[in-house]
C-alpha cells in the first residue's frame, strides 16, 4: 500500500520563490514535496506583485541572477507591505545592498540545510537553538 501523496499545507507555509534557473526549480521541487504551498514569480517584478497580493506569504527566496530589479530595493518593497517579511538569499555570496538580516544559502547546500533555514526563517521561535546557515 502506498502513502497518500503530500499535500502543500497554504495555512502559514506559502512561499514565493523568485527566477526560473535549475537551481531554484530545484528548491521549488523539495519545498513541495516538503509540504510548503510555493509560487514561482518569473522575475522580481512578479515576486514583488505576488508578496503585495496574495495573504499569508511567509517567506521570499531570491537568487542573486534573474530578478530584473535591485534585490535590496525588491526586500524594502515587500517589507513596505509586510513588515518584517523573512527573505533567504541563495547564491555563491551575499550581494551589495541587501539587509543584514537576510542570510545567504551557500550553492552546495544539502535538502536539510536548505529546509532548516526555511523552517526556521518561518518559525523562528519554534527552532530555538538550530544554527542559520549563513556564508562564512
Amino acid at each position: 500500500m502506498s502513502s497518500p501523496p503530500l499535500r502543500p499545507q497554504p495555512n502559514g507555509r506559502r512561499v514565493v520563490i523568485c527566477d526560473y534557473n535549475a537551481l531554484l526549480l530545484s528548491v521549488t521541487g523539495l519545498l513541495r514535496m516538503a509540504g510548503y504551498c510555493v509560487f514561482q514569480a518569473y522575475d522580481g517584478y512578479a515576486a514583488r506583485e505576488l508578496c503585495h497580493q496574495l495573504p499569508g506569504i511567509r517567506l521570499l527566496i531570491l537568487n542573486t541572477t534573474g530578478t530584473g530589479i535591485d534585490l535590496g530595493e525588491l526586500i524594502h518593497d515587500v517589507r513596505e507591505t509586510v513588515p518584517g517579511m523573512p527573505v533567504l538569499h541563495i547564491g555563491p555570496t551575499a550581494p551589495l545592498g541587501i539587509p543584514g538580516d537576510v542570510p545567504t544559502l551557500e550553492e552546495g547546500f544539502t535538502p536539510d540545510q536548505l529546509l532548516m533555514t526555511v523552517r526556521e526563517l518561518i518559525d523562528p521561535a519554534g527552532l530555538r537553538g538550530l544554527v542559520r546557515v549563513t556564508p562564512a
